[in-house]
């Protein structure tokens, strides 16, 4: 019985250190994993496989062709939900309604894919800001889908930490093929600033620590009261 103030007042401490604290949040895509399609998939390509030349809900895909593309048998598996996007020779792009915020890190992660019948090819997917059909790049990671192990998927990331000036636009996402085909799905960009406590974060776990001692003096007299 004498051991329950101190249990409490470490959860207490717990939860107002917590509270205090500043954690990852994720800035918001439209159908970041493309399972919104902008038409019907009515091409057949196979057992479960179908296509169509329509940008998904929320994106804008460029070149020669791509859409929405339920894979079938040409991976093993789709890293969220059951749909991805695709283009050839081209881009997939978004205009984002969030900008860049000062001091804050970022990171963009794309699943990048190879399919079984290794037509995948170069790639470079960027995180710029847009403003007036201006473009400021702020991180891109490129490299080649014939890499991936046929079937499979593989996350790729960038990051982009702000200063005290930001750049202008709000975030523009561009996944260019350089290659053949570009496969991608399950999109998402973080702010990962978090993990860094905010100013009453101190005075909150200075506060906290108090209540913890006091409450471990507290079962100290206890205990020698009833063992007296």
């Amino acid at each position: 019985m004498v051991r329950k103030p101190l249990v409490l007042c470490s959860i207490l401490a717990l939860a107002l250190l917590m509270t205090g604290t500043a954690w990852a949040d994720s800035v918001p895509i439209t159908n970041a994993s493309f399972e919104m399609t902008g038409a019907p998939l009515s091409i057949a390509c196979g057992p479960g496989c179908a296509y169509n030349y329509t940008s998904p809900v929320g994106w804008h895909v460029g070149g020669a062709n791509g859409g929405s593309f339920s894979p079938g048998s040409f991976f093993s598996y789709v890293p969220d939900g059951s749909l991805v996007a695709y283009t050839n020779s081209g881009s997939i792009s978004q205009t984002l309604t969030s900008s860049v915020l000062a001091n804050t890190l970022y990171t963009l992660t794309v699943f990048v894919g190879n399919r079984t019948d290794t037509i995948n090819g170069g790639f470079t997917l960027y995180l710029d800001t847009i403003l007036n059909g201006v473009k400021t790049p702020l991180c891109s990671v490129s490299g080649n889908a014939a890499t991936i192990t046929p079937g499979t998927w593989q996350a790729e990331s960038c990051t982009y930490q702000s200063g005290a000036n930001v750049p202008a636009g709000d975030f523009f996402l561009d996944f260019v093929s350089t290659g053949s085909q570009l496969d991608v799905d399950n999109a998402s960009l973080v702010d990962s600033t978090a993990a860094v406590p905010e100013p009453g974060s101190l005075l909150m776990l200075g506060l906290g620590m108090i209540l913890v001692m006091g409450a471990a003096r507290w079962s100290k007299r206890e205990e020698f009261r009833f063992t007296a």
